[in-house]
């Protein structure tokens, strides 16, 4: 089935991945057109059918009004969490396959959505003959009538499988009590809950108690037995073993195949066509998000000017030669830095292509070719700009036929390269794999690409790279299209004596020949790098066969290293700390989670007791707001979220706050809670008729409906840093893990405390989740309020009536509850004191007592609505069917409301509580826990050392990114140290020493970006969750981050000294060996400290790392290496002042190479004749007299006299502006550059992530308006 049918059974998960930048109607549009089949009405096109289908979704699902909205994520603004769920049924709707599978599809719907769903399958079901299997929690009645078959599972066992109508009716006869107004669904789940469920009386020693008890009595029933002869007749009736019934079922779904595919293939539409849908799909969401495609032309843009104008003007003599190869080299490697950050688009849209993968929508290389074709034309734009800009700026050869060829060869190896890190994306499982992989990968082209290492200089065992290196065909033929056919002036000749004849002289280059004041270029070359020019059209058909080889490797990759299944959730613990399990059915489950037993571990039953001890202490104070209004801009316009809303909150009282999808419940939430991140928010806030105080949100706990956490913490943790947090810095640590740890018991986490979080499918499953969410705030022991977003979505009835009896206790306690609802039961609606109902547009429709069995809210509507409530019907279901207008016909509720007599009552209860003095409630500086420090519980001393414990354990349980640091930064300076084995005293040996270290540093980029996703887990879990409860500064975040990261580095930065220092420098003096360790342990610390500094105010990784790249390349540029100080552009001196590579390089280049004599090779000699009669010594004394700078190896010989230009290692050192004598104000620049990374951190969190900048020009904007009013 899996094989040939794969589209025919699907799975929709309960976690929606969808691409955040496409709209809504793009992404149906998407699958209604993979979907489409070939047979279809007469006249009605492909395009016809896919927008009629989209449009019923789009009405069936409530969804027309969010069309061209992107979906978003939880980090991307986009539609609500609700109408996300939505389009991700939809799009597994339109998959038309004939068995769903539907895991908790209801999650996060309110009541009206979930049945509107349902219904949908239900009509599905009967117009396609389609199977729908769903697990669905909390469903009404009216969802329940809606099956035709229930499953009844008990911690894993099969306990019932018939007709729904019927399941209630055997369980009632098994001798269990069903109690009034109680859903089926409900009566079910509560059979499996031991706490819940109530024995007939006279049953109490017949009925079964345990799972095994409940399956033994199932498999010796009648209905069991009537399932089994159904299941006979039906495997009679259609015996799948039989050729034809399977070839009949091929036959009709290969007939809605299009023409000319296998009869073996499982998409629907042709892999031509698959690749054009593709190709659409991504260049909308290129459109979409068209900010991140201009901040790489940007970037590129800056890089071609910076470069180019680095090399402006350079003299078109002998000496260009060098920083011909210099931009040269560049112009190949800045688009290969730039192709590595390809990986980060590739595994963000891996989740929801392994989904629709599994719905045969496609083949993934489908989807892999169709990113290729639209990142060509993307590529193609910005070479047109880099490459023109550095071209003509850098000076390079102004023919027609050069340009184009420079041009040609940049392109197509960017496209080459970009195909190499696809294919290493492709490859592999895991970010930091790929990332490490290709970090190495990156170093291993470069230094083999022909310039830092010259082919004749290249060590045997590692030469074989450069023939199989895209870099070095590359290079080799931007080189000679420069070079070829031109004669460069000498600069210099030796001697340099005037009116010199004949062979007497020579220029100091690779190439001359003596007696010719010019270099040939093609002689250069041929010398200096063994290129020749007639390999130039040669390599450009390498390149082309890299590129086509790498295409094809990465679209097979992509087909073969996909996984689309889907596991159980499975708990991840603590070593040693996995607890015993003792039920024979748990027993080969070890370590596993059983989502369907949330309360019942090991069939020992959670008592639910809230003690003094457990519960927060609240402080008696009531919370109220009135006239509320809260607006946004959107697309410039004014639009109002929230209007007029009121109401309060008196401690030991729980409100229910609902409403149709879309009415503003969080927004509200958010607003009173003060955490609305923009838009302009009115209105009064009282907490005993006084304004909020200051420590406001450190008194209120705030759950999420996301379910943000930590993913490498357990839950024992997590609780316990909440405590250490947000409790009062007067209580003892001892006193708050105590506390953690009854709230681990109080919610029943006791069986998972050492769980580790983990992600959904590998860690805790929805229910846990949800219970930590929960327990985290409690933890902080909030001392006013307790706000609840959805915390029953994606519960079952039993989880749901567990987590809200434990509200009702929290409350009972002294605290109030303010909890929004989606889909509350009668029995959960009968839970709460108050109800707070709004309609859409924010408007109030409803606030005040529910009453006993809901009788004060039915009064209201009752007497206003077109019917009474049924004595059976669920009261929450029937009032959202009113103002839903589901049932209510068009009332306009909100204005009822406002005309009532209720609101009245309430508006004058407002204003007493508004006017109430504080004399009989706590006065507003004992609302807080004690003292506290600014907006925080405890001073950032005490903040610092725990966030920086969480920090490490996150670092040292990511073993893969660990080993992926390590291994690149071993591996890497390992490659160097071997490629640049004792590369001798020549001149270019010298200059090979030096690029050595270069490379080194070619390894930050990648060391960075193996940096950022850690940081920016860390930096997601504060902004969206804990930033909100002052549970600690973003100073102590930017810390902990940066210091955790030290110890790993001065690890790393001894091993790879003592490799690089002895492969290439060998043994020196104690304090030059020193203090190049010193200068390693600095480049690892201010790699730390860097990758923070980009990361903090950036989005992204993919955006942080283009910049890191921008950065990177330009610290390298400016160290004096590929252009020398005195060669620089005036205007750019400053840069070499300021790059930190400018004395990192030059401070290891003086500790190795300082004092070390230069012995020219063959190839550097200048070889020439002294006149007839002279001896190379008499000819060339008066010139070595007047200070030449090299010597003269055979002053006796009377022909061939051969001069080595150099005598010293310091005199290449000193052409990049290298001093022995500056080598520790070097290294102590280096603290300095640690320091400003740190500082710069800080500074461009708060401008750009704290909105401090956006305010700035808020404020500015504001003060311009009044000044114009004024006038």
């Amino acid at each position: 089935m899996t094989r040939q049918f794969k589209g025919e059974l699907i799975y929709n998960g309960e976690v929606d991945e969808n691409l955040p930048y496409l709209t809504v109607g793009q992404t149906l549009e998407f699958a209604a057109a993979m979907r489409t089949p070939r047979a279809r009405l007469p006249g009605i096109t492909r395009k016809d059918r896919v927008k009629h289908v989209v449009q019923v979704m789009l009405t069936v699902f409530g969804l027309s009004h969010t069309k061209n909205t992107i979906v978003g994520n939880d980090y991307v603004r986009g539609v609500s969490g609700g109408e996300r769920k939505r389009v991700s049924i939809a799009e597994t709707a339109l998959s038309e396959a004939a068995i769903s599978a539907w895991d908790n599809s209801t999650r996060g719907l309110d009541a009206e959505s979930a049945l509107h769903f349902v219904s949908r399958l239900r009509t599905l079901s009967d117009l396609t003959q389609s199977s729908n299997a769903a697990a669905i929690y909390q469903s009404s009645q009216s969802i329940f009538d809606l099956f035709d078959k229930i499953l009844v599972l008990y911690e894993g066992r099969e306990i019932f499988f018939g007709p729904a109508s019927s399941a209630p009716d055997y369980f009632e006869r098994m001798g269990w009590q069903r109690h009034a107004r109680q859903t089926s669904g409900d009566y079910l789940t509560t059979i499996t809950d031991p706490e819940q469920r109530i024995a007939k009386e006279g049953h109490e020693d017949s009925v079964p108690r345990t799972p095994e008890d409940f399956s033994r009595h199932w498999l010796n029933s009648t209905e069991y037995a009537r399932l089994m002869e159904e299941i006979d007749k039906y495997q009679k009736d259609f015996d799948l073993q039989q050729e034809t019934t399977r070839k009949q079922f091929e036959s009709i779904r290969h007939n809605l195949k299009a023409k000319g595919m296998l009869r073996r293939a499982t998409q629907t539409v042709s892999f031509p066509m698959q690749t054009a849908l593709c190709v659409k799909r991504t260049t909308q969401q290129l459109w979409n998000d068209k900010g991140s495609t201009f901040t790489t032309l940007i970037g590129e843009i800056i890089i071609a000017l910076v470069v180019g104008s680095i090399f402006y003007g350079t003299p078109e003599t002998s000496d260009a030669f060098f920083s011909y190869g210099s931009v040269l080299f560049f112009s190949v490697l800045l688009n290969v830095l730039m192709s590595v950050t390809d990986i980060h688009n590739l595994y963000k849209g891996r989740p929801v292509i392994i989904k629709q993968v599994s719905y045969a929508f496609y083949r993934p290389s489908a989807d892999a070719l169709a990113s290729v074709l639209v990142d060509i034309p993307v590529k193609f734009v910005i070479a047109v700009f880099f490459n023109i800009i550095l071209f003509f700026l850098a000076g390079l050869a102004y023919t027609a036929s050069q340009f184009f060829i420079f041009f040609l060869f940049v392109f197509i190896t960017t496209l080459a390269m970009s195909m190499v890190f696809r294919t290493i994306a492709a490859a592999t499982m895991t970010l930091p794999q790929a990332m490490a992989i290709s970090g190495f990968l990156v170093l291993a082209l470069v230094t083999y690409a022909g310039f830092v290492l010259p082919s004749p200089y290249m060590q045997p065992w590692f030469k074989w790279i450069s023939y199989i290196n895209p870099l070095s065909f590359a290079f080799e033929a931007l080189l000679v299209n420069q070079a070829h056919g031109t004669n460069f002036p000498c600069s210099n000749i030796v001697p340099s004596y005037q009116n010199l004849t004949g062979d007497t002289f020579i220029c100091p280059v690779p190439g001359s020949v003596a007696g010719q004041t010019y270099v040939n270029g093609d002689a250069w070359f041929e010398t200096s790098y063994d290129y020749s020019y007639s390999h130039l059209w040669r390599n450009l058909g390498i390149i082309l066969g890299f590129l086509f080889f790498f295409l094809f490797t990465y679209l097979l990759i992509s087909d073969l290293n996909v996984n689309t299944s889907v596991g159980a959730d499975v708990l991840v613990f603590l070593h040693d700390r996995i607890p015993g399990l003792t039920t024979k059915a748990d027993s080969k489950l070890k370590g596993k989670a059983d989502v369907e037993q949330p309360l019942v571990v090991n069939s020992t039953p959670v008592q639910v007791v809230v003690n003094k001890g457990t519960a927060p202490q609240a402080d008696q104070g009531v919370f109220a707001w009135r006239k509320l209004t809260y607006d946004v801009m959107i697309k410039g316009e004014s639009r109002r979220l929230l209007n007029d809303a009121c109401g309060w909150v008196e401690p030991g009282s729980m409100i229910a706050l609902m409403g149709v999808s879309g009415a503003g419940k969080t927004t509200l939430l958010n607003a009173l809670a003060q955490r609305m991140p923009a838009g302009d928010v009115k209105g009064e806030f009282y907490v005993n008729g006084k304004p909020l105080p200051e420590s406001f949100k450190s008194d209120v706990g705030y759950v999420q409906q996301q379910d943000v956490h930590l993913e490498t913490s357990t839950v024992r943790e997590a609780l316990q840093f909440s405590a250490m947090l947000r409790q009062s810095r007067d209580i003892p640590i001892r006193q708050k893990l105590e506390f953690a740890e009854e709230t681990i018991h109080l919610l029943g986490m006791d069986d998972f405390a050492d769980a580790i979080v983990g992600l959904p499918g590998k860690g805790l499953n929805a229910e846990q989740r949800k219970r930590l969410s929960i327990g985290v705030e409690l933890a902080g022991k909030p001392s006013l309020l307790l706000f609840l977003d959805e915390p029953t979505s994606g519960l079952d009835s039993q989880s749901s009536e567990a987590i809200l009896a434990l509200l009702k206790k929290l409350a009972a306690s002294g605290l109030g509850i303010l909890c929004t609802i989606h889909q509350p039961s009668a029995m959960l609606f009968q839970r709460f004191d108050r109800l707070l109902l709004m309609a859409r547009g924010g408007k109030v429709a409803y606030f005040g007592d529910i009453g006993n069995s809901s009788e004060a809210v039915l009064r209201y509507f009752d007497a206003r609505a077109p019917r009474r409530c049924k004595d059976a019907e669920n009261p929450a279901k029937y009032i959202l069917g009113m103002i839903g207008n589901t049932d209510g016909q068009g009332i306009d509720w909100p204005g009822l409301w406002d005309r009532s007599t209720e609101a009245n009552v309430v508006s004058t209860e407002l204003e007493r509580i508004s006017k109430s003095s504080s004399q009989t409630t706590s006065p507003e500086s004992d609302l807080g826990q004690g003292r506290t420090h600014g907006t925080y519980r405890i001073p950032l001393s005490s903040q610092l050392p725990i966030v920086c414990r969480r920090v490490f354990q996150q670092y040292w349980r990511s073993t893969t990114y660990i080993a992926s640091k390590f291994i690149l930064g071993i591996a890497g300076t390992l490659f160097i140290g071997f490629s640049f084995f004792q590369p001798g005293q020549s001149i270019l040996g010298v200059q090979n020493a030096i690029f050595s270290i270069l490379m080194v540093c070619a390894m930050f980029s990648s060391l960075v970006q193996q940096i950022m996703p850690k940081f920016i887990m860390q930096r997601t879990v504060y902004e969206v969750r804990e930033k909100h409860s002052n549970m600690y500064s973003w100073v102590a975040l930017i810390f902990a981050n940066i210091l955790v990261e030290i110890p790993y580095h001065l690890v790393l930065g001894i091993i790879t000294f003592a490799i690089f220092n002895y492969t290439v420098f060998g043994i020196r003096s104690p304090e030059d060996q020193g203090l190049a360790l010193l200068f390693f342990t600095y480049f690892y610390v201010l790699v730390g400290t860097f990758a923070v500094m980009v990361t903090a105010p950036l989005p992204d990784a993919t955006t942080a790392g283009r910049i890191t790249t921008v950065l990177f390349s330009m610290m390298i540029l400016f160290a004096g290496v590929f252009q020398t100080p005195t060669a620089l552009p005036g205007f750019w001196i400053f840069m070499y002042r300021v790059s930190p590579m400018t004395y990192l390089v030059g401070g290891v280049s003086v500790s190795g190479l300082s004092g070390d004599p230069v012995v020219c090779s063959q190839s550097e000699l200048a070889v020439f004749q002294p006149p007839a009669g002279d001896t190379c010594g008499s000819y060339m004394q008066p010139y070595l007299e007047q200070g030449a700078t090299g010597t003269l190896l055979n002053p006796s010989a009377a022909a061939n006299c051969s001069y080595c230009p150099l005598q010293y290692a310091d005199q290449i050192l000193a052409r990049s502006g290298m001093y022995y004598q500056d080598r520790w104000r070097d290294w102590a620049f280096g603290f300095a550059y640690i320091a400003f990374n740190i500082l710069a951190t800080f500074v461009l969190y708060s401008l750009l992530r704290l909105g401090l900048l956006g305010s700035g020009f808020n404020k500015v904007k504001q003060l311009f308006r009044r000044k114009k009013a004024a006038q």
